[in-house]
């Protein structure tokens, strides 16, 4: 039944929707890292003061605007467990979600990361699920994606933990994973601007999910509002301030667009990508409209694609602002 959901969606959308740009866009890279000291950025996250963030194994790192990498803190979580994305808070701390492929011990956990490299732990979810994402929205609940389960827990600004929705559309699909090591589900959230919807990317599915949210914050029906083989593998979400969402292909080292008419346009291939898994608006002046993309060099890195990995962060200019987030 899930399959034919998506499939159905897929052909609707497939033909006369699509727009592929062959030639890549001006990339730079800003930093490279070493993947044998597990250098490996899953998710980017940037401060307002052009200060990076990123999730490396069971760490976040810092990267200072003199491009300076230092551990802000490692993260106690089980070996084989990871840091996946990072958000700067509304108190200006670090957040952060975690999960494994086990649930004993656990690790689907969030975290707070002060400053000094302090570490909290806020929350924890169900310990059988893997925490991919996290987003804020205006009255500083928290929502994480969680990529086995197919659900978005909402955690409170006092730490209470419900699960906003739970859907099949967030499921991953067992029968055609995206990546070798597990199937994945939903990944990479943001909110519209005026937060009325939250967008969900589904990995495995190559679909962007629709969630209404009515005026009390309650989650409506959600809907795939696009789906194509061009974002199977579909990871980190970001929206510019014309209301078109990028999205990093991990799978299929690209960038997309999808517009607020549901067009999908290929930006980016190949080149300089390796596994681009996280994008981040740059945050100051003329930055806002540059577009920060992590390599997190997975797939080559695990030998399940050909090619020596190639963990970066890259600069991509796209002549429009990010929208701001909360």
């Amino acid at each position: 039944m899930r399959h034919s959901i998506f499939t159905s969606v897929s052909l609707a959308l497939s033909l006369g929707a699509i727009t592929v740009m062959a030639t890549p866009g001006p990339l730079s890279v800003v930093a490279t890292f070493n993947p044998a000291a597990a250098e490996l950025p899953e998710s980017v996250t940037l401060d307002d003061d052009g200060t990076f963030y990123m999730s490396m194994e069971r760490s976040v790192r810092r990267l200072s605007p003199g491009n300076n990498l230092e551990v802000l803190a490692n993260i106690p979580i089980p070996a084989g467990a990871f840091v996946n994305g990072v958000k700067i808070g509304p108190n200006g701390d670090v957040y952060a979600v975690s999960g494994g492929f086990s649930s004993s011990p656990p690790a689907a956990f969030v975290w707070r990361i002060e400053e000094n490299g302090t570490v909290h732990q806020v929350a924890a979810t169900d310990p059988s699920g893997f925490l991919d994402d996290l987003a804020f929205d205006d009255d500083d609940n928290l929502y994480a994606t969680d990529s086995l389960l197919g659900v978005i827990w909402k955690i409170s600004p006092c730490g209470a933990v419900t699960p906003w929705l739970t859907s099949p559309l967030l499921l991953g699909d067992p029968a055609h994973p995206a990546v070798v090591i597990s199937p994945f589900g939903a990944v990479g959230i943001a909110f519209d601007a005026k937060q009325r919807n939250a967008y969900v990317a589904n990995l495995d599915r190559g679909a962007i999910v629709r969630i209404p949210i009515d005026k009390h914050g309650a989650a409506g029906a959600p809907e795939v509002f696009v789906q194509s083989p061009l974002l199977v593998g579909a990871d980190g979400i970001a929206f510019d301030k014309e209301g078109t969402l990028w999205v990093g292909v991990q799978v299929q080292d690209r960038v997309a667009t999808v517009a607020p008419n549901g067009a999908i346009s290929v930006i980016l291939q190949g080149g300089l990508l390796d596994a681009p898994a996280s994008l981040v608006f740059g945050t100051r002046g003329k930055d806002q409209k540059t577009l920060y993309i992590a390599n997190f060099a997975i797939n080559r890195a695990l030998g399940t694609q050909p090619g020596t990995p190639r963990p970066a962060l890259l600069a991509f200019p796209v002549g429009v602002k990010g929208q701001p987030l909360p």
